[in-house]
């Protein structure tokens, strides 16, 4: 008995110790290796290649992740071939017909993956020619963001043979590239001659520019051959039938270009929607600022309304005021307005807009409550006065509805002197015809206190609706809370440069014409800056961006490589060279992350 109880005792310790030594398979290291190709049919640089059929063996099960974004065929197909994996093949089946004496390039990007870790294949590419040999040369550069030098991903790079500007939207490029994450590009297997450069945020999918696509354009030709600028030179030094057959080759000229992406101030212009989310209010909003305003009348009887249009017109807001138009769930609008053909040329369009109220659906005692709130509504109404108020701020009164009557006498400002309030004058500044916005422009001192009180009568909206009387205090910062910085350009101010401070979104928080004894930012705010300048050629006292009718590249930007920090009551100077590091390198990283997790969002 006492055997059997050891011998038992032995068998559970030694599941025990088995049992601790993990659950489940542990199995080995992950796999961050991504497969190799073995062999491929044709081989890779074929030459007189005639067929249709394309297959690449690799050393591991494979899989195909988002081919039509990662495929790229140079020179450009209009109907791109029929990619599969199969096992730890590939297969390519080409559907265009291959020209004569050209070479191709496949080029996969990150499309083939291992099958079991999706682990890519990075920048796979495969090539093969129709003639009797391989173009072997390419040319090279960045593609960044004109306006704020950001590298751009995922660009089209193409070339031109046709020197003549017409190529560029009326031909597909001869050979093209992607961009990567860095912006970079290498167009390859380019045969021996001159070139344009060209870049394109392809949306159409024709190669060729389209009105609305982003652009980017080299000025001066590229020049690609098999010689160095050297050993061109020593060639042209000795007799041509001189030349040893089994001279050492110089190595070959690879342009390097840096393009600059932007977008044309044509903008696409259309009716995005007709809005009518408050029973009360109907909204046309464009898509961008319209050249003439629209003609909106209303297809139903004895309709009343007020018409307000926000700052740049691409928002008209009809505010209803009779209670029978109030009440109709669905109201039809008889609109003309001008909008962009798929050229970007303006034309009147004339169209029914039918604009619907759709009733939240409530219980019984929800829309008592509702209605109850709805007799008793006072008008809404907001300021800016506060505590810590900027010295270099404007008081302003926000309202909900737009303001039919404002009474002046109903409106005070004081001074506190001591512990007396004392009236002091202001002036009021609508913003248009039915406000909702009104400014307050008074002298008001740095560090001392004020108070705005309105009477109950002092505003009315166009539903005769006022507000509850109110008291706001403010007091003013004084210039201790701030701090100065100037920005002076050395070796020399050129006339045309514009200095901008930037926050850490990479957005603009002030900005200032340059200036020899440097630009004076004062009144800023403790916080970190950075400092960008453009060159304004044509002196609109804005950046302007570039325009292919006109071959005009967008005024060129600049930014400081480091931040500035500034403190509470300091003055800051900075000394800026800015053709000491290069433009495409000075930008500080982290603007270029900021921008780029914007982009994402």
């Amino acid at each position: 008995m006492r055997l059997r109880l050891y011998n038992l005792l032995v068998i559970v310790l030694l599941l025990a110790s088995c049992a601790n030594r993990g659950v489940g398979p542990q199995g080995g290291p992950k796999d961050s290796i991504p497969p190799v190709p073995l062999e491929c049919t044709p081989v890779m640089g074929a030459l007189e290649f005639k067929g249709k059929k394309i297959e690449v063996v690799f050393n591991e099960y494979i899989q195909l992740d988002n081919v039509a974004q990662n495929l790229l065929m140079s020179p450009p197909q209009q109907n791109p071939p029929d990619v599969k994996a199969r096992g730890k093949k590939l297969i390519v089946l080409l559907q265009d017909t291959l020209k004569d004496s050209t070479t191709y390039t496949i080029d996969f990007g990150d499309a083939v993956c291992d099958y079991r870790e999706k682990i890519p294949l990075h920048g796979y590419s495969f090539y093969f020619s129709t003639g009797p040999e391989i173009d072997t040369l390419e040319t090279r550069g960045r593609v960044y963001d004109a306006s704020n030098l950001n590298p751009l991903d995922g660009i089209i790079v193409g070339i031109h043979s046709n020197l003549e500007d017409s190529a560029f939207t009326t031909e597909p490029f001869a050979r093209i590239a992607r961009t990567d994450t860095a912006g970079r590009f290498r167009v390859g297997n380019i045969h021996p001659g001159t070139y344009r450069l060209y870049a394109l945020e392809e949306m159409s999918k024709d190669y060729r520019f389209s009105a609305g696509e982003g652009l980017a354009f080299a000025d001066e030709v590229i020049m690609v051959s098999g010689l160095t600028d050297e050993g061109m030179n020593e060639l042209d030094s000795i007799p041509a039938d001189s030349i040893a057959v089994d001279s050492v080759q110089p190595e070959p000229v690879y342009p390097q270009t840096n393009l600059f992406l932007f977008y044309e101030e044509q903008q696409k212009l259309y009716l995005q929607r007709t809005l009518r989310e408050k029973q009360h209010q109907i909204q046309f909003i464009f898509s961008s600022a319209p050249d003439s305003l629209p003609d909106l009348r209303p297809l139903t009887d004895s309709l009343h309304y007020v018409t307000r249009y926000s700052m740049h017109n691409d928002t008209i807001t009809w505010w209803l005021l009779d209670s029978a138009s109030i009440g109709i769930d669905s109201l039809f609008i008889e609109a003309r307005y001008r909008r962009t053909d798929s050229l970007y040329r303006l034309e009147w369009y004339s169209d029914t807009l039918r604009a619907i109220w759709r009733a939240p659906r409530l219980s019984a005692k929800a829309r008592e409550a509702l209605d109850r709130q709805n007799r008793n509504r006072r008008l809404d109404l907001k300021t800016n006065a506060r505590n810590n108020f900027d010295i270099y701020d404007t008081l302003r009164i926000t309202c909900s509805t737009p303001l039919a009557t404002i009474e002046r006498d109903s409106m005070h400002l004081f001074e506190k002197i001591d512990s007396i309030y004392k009236q002091i004058p202001f002036t009021l500044l609508p913003y248009d015809t039915f406000p909702m916005n009104l400014q307050i422009a008074a002298v008001l001192e740095a560090g001392k206190k004020y108070e705005l009180r309105l009477d109950s009568a002092a505003l009315h909206d166009i539903y005769g609706i006022s507000h509850i009387a109110g008291t706001y205090a403010l007091q003013l910062k004084t210039p201790a809370d701030y701090s100065t910085l100037r920005v002076k350009l050395t070796p020399e101010c050129p006339p045309q440069a514009r200095i901008q401070l930037m926050n850490k979104s990479d957005e603009v928080v002030r900005e200032l014409p340059a200036a020899v004894d440097g630009a004076l930012f004062e009144y800023l705010k403790p916080d970190t800056y950075y400092i960008r300048m453009y060159l304004d050629l044509n002196g609109d006292g804005k950046w302007t961006t570039g325009s292919w009718a006109e071959k005009r590249q967008p005024e060129p930007v600049y930014y400081f490589p480091q931040k500035v920090q500034t403190k509470s009551n300091w003055d800051f100077e900075e000394e800026w060279d800015y053709t000491l590091i290069p433009q495409t390198k000075a930008k500080p990283a982290e603007l270029r992350k900021a921008s780029a997790d914007k982009k994402k969002k």
